[in-house]
């Protein structure tokens, strides 16, 4: 009968363990659990910050496209070359791929692009347009005779009326006098420009006009009107 005492005692004390034991284990799974859901909401919350930062960060595309943008705001066109020099240094293929990406982005449809003779030269629409993008290649690739046949002619077709030489030094092409004479002299044997005449109001204002557009009659009528009569007349 005693052993049977001690065996129940025994028992007792077994199960007394047993349930001590249970309780501390539970105890470590829910702080083992609530460690591992704070490292989780820990990892997501990297995971959501490394994302917004990556999206904050300009692409390639993006700083070539504020550049161009920037440089048009001052009137300026950016060429082609100028990407594969410092401050960017692009390679070759990278800047190919960029301005690929930049050519089908619909959030850069606005920059275009001249073809030049010696490079091409990107611009946005918002700040230039095509007709004076044209004309600033022209004057950067130093070709005069170009430059004033091409003047000429969108004046003589869009407004229409003939073109006074001497805003050929000003804004955008600030050509000298002997750069304008030589360039003349040049255009007026070179058949490329045959079309290009000259005509002077009667107060011997010196202007030019493409037969492509108007006659020598309303050339002269017209250049007469804005040097003379419309101040006779106002």
């Amino acid at each position: 009968m005693r052993e049977s005492t001690e065996d129940l005692s025994l028992i007792n004390e077994g199960a007394v363990n047993t349930t001590a034991t249970e309780a501390v284990d539970s105890g470590k799974r829910r702080w083992i659990t609530a460690i591992r859901d704070e490292a989780g909401t820990l990892q997501q919350d990297i995971e959501s910050a490394q994302q917004q930062l990556a999206e904050q960060q300009d692409s390639p595309a993006d700083v070539v496209v504020d550049f161009i943008r920037q440089s048009s705001i001052a009137g300026a066109l950016v060429p082609r070359s100028m990407l594969l020099e410092p401050p960017y240094s692009m390679s070759e293929p990278d800047l190919a791929q960029v301005l690929e990406e930049i050519e089908h982005t619909e959030a850069f449809a606005d920059i275009m692009i001249s073809a030049g003779a010696r490079d091409d030269y990107y611009y946005s629409s918002q700040s230039i347009s095509v007709n004076y993008a044209n004309m600033c290649v022209l004057v950067i690739e130093k070709d005069v005779c170009r430059t004033i046949a091409q003047a000429v002619r969108f004046e003589c077709e869009t407004y229409p009326r003939p073109y006074k030489v001497a805003m050929l030094t000003q804004a955008p092409y600030f050509f000298e006098p002997e750069q304008i004479e030589a360039a003349l002299t040049a255009i007026d044997t070179h058949p490329d420009y045959a079309d290009i005449r000259p005509v002077a109001s009667s107060d011997g204002q010196a202007y030019l006009f493409s037969e492509r557009f108007m006659s020598y009659g309303k050339a002269y009528g017209l250049c007469e009107w804005l040097e003379v009569e419309q101040f006779q007349n106002p």
